[in-house]
C-alpha cells in the first residue's frame, strides 16, 4: 500500500490508537500543558481556544470528525491551545510510545502528523491575525476554513459555537447568517451551515477588510 491510500481513518481501524469516549466539556488537553500525545476525532466535535496574554480565552477552532488534534504534543512539546468536547465525542489517543509504533509499522504516518501540524501551524497564525477584525469577516474567515478543510457544502455547528468564536451574541451572528443568506451566500438550517456560493464568500474575505478600513 503506497503513501496516497493510508488515511487515519483505515490507521484507526486497523487497530492503532487508544479508544476513549468523553462526555460534553470534557478538557482535552491545556495551552502550555507539556504534550502527551495526539488525538484522532472519530465522533463528536472538539473546540479549539487560545489564552491571550491579557488572560481572555477565545475559541479559533473547531476539529471536526476526521481531523487531528493536539499534533505539536507528540514529542513531549507544549500545546498551543486549549481542546475541549461540545458534545458527547470518541477520540483515539497516539502517545509518543503508540506513534513511534506506528511509524515502524506504517513509516509514512510520520509525515502525515507533520502535514498536519505544519497546516494547524499556519492556521493558528491566520487566525490569531484577524482576533480583532470585525465579527462578519472573522465569520465568514472561519466558515470558508471549514469548507475547505471538510471539503463539503455544509458543515454542522451551532449558531451558539459560531458566537463563541467570533466573541459575540447569537443575535449578531443570526443577523449576519440572515444577511448572507439574502446575498445568497450561505443559509442555516437546523444546525447546518449550507453554502450556496463559496465564490461569494472569498469575494467577501478579499475585500471586506480593505472596505471598512476606507
Amino acid at each position: 500500500m503506497n503513501e496516497q491510500q493510508y488515511t487515519w481513518k483505515n490507521i484507526i481501524n486497523s487497530g492503532y490508537g487508544k479508544r476513549i469516549d468523553v462526555n460534553k466539556n470534557t478538557v482535552l488537553f491545556r495551552q502550555g500543558e507539556i504534550g502527551q500525545g495526539f488525538y484522532y476525532l472519530e465522533k463528536g466535535e472538539v473546540r479549539i481556544s487560545l489564552l491571550s496574554n491579557q488572560g481572555s480565552e477565545r475559541d479559533i477552532d473547531y476539529v471536526m470528525p476526521g481531523d487531528l488534534l493536539g499534533e505539536q504534543g507528540f514529542n513531549h512539546n507544549p500545546y498551543f491551545t486549549t481542546a475541549s468536547s461540545t458534545i458527547p465525542s470518541t477520540l483515539y489517543f497516539f502517545s509518543k510510545k503508540d506513534f513511534d509504533l506506528l511509524c515502524v509499522d506504517i513509516p509514512e504516518a510520520a509525515n502525515m502528523l507533520m502535514n498536519s501540524l505544519i497546516v494547524k501551524v499556519r492556521l493558528l497564525a491566520e487566525t490569531t491575525s484577524i482576533l480583532n477584525a470585525p465579527a462578519d469577516y472573522r465569520l465568514a474567515h472561519l466558515l470558508y476554513k471549514l469548507h475547505l478543510r471538510e471539503n463539503d457544502f455544509k458543515v454542522k455547528l451551532s449558531q451558539v459555537s459560531l458566537a463563541r468564536f467570533i466573541g459575540t451574541s447569537r443575535v449578531t451572528v443570526y443577523k449576519i447568517i440572515n444577511q448572507w443568506k439574502a446575498e445568497e451566500m450561505i443559509y442555516y438550517d437546523q444546525g447546518y451551515i449550507h453554502f450556496l456560493d463559496i465564490t461569494k464568500l472569498k469575494y467577501f474575505l478579499d475585500n471586506a477588510l480593505y472596505s471598512s478600513s476606507k
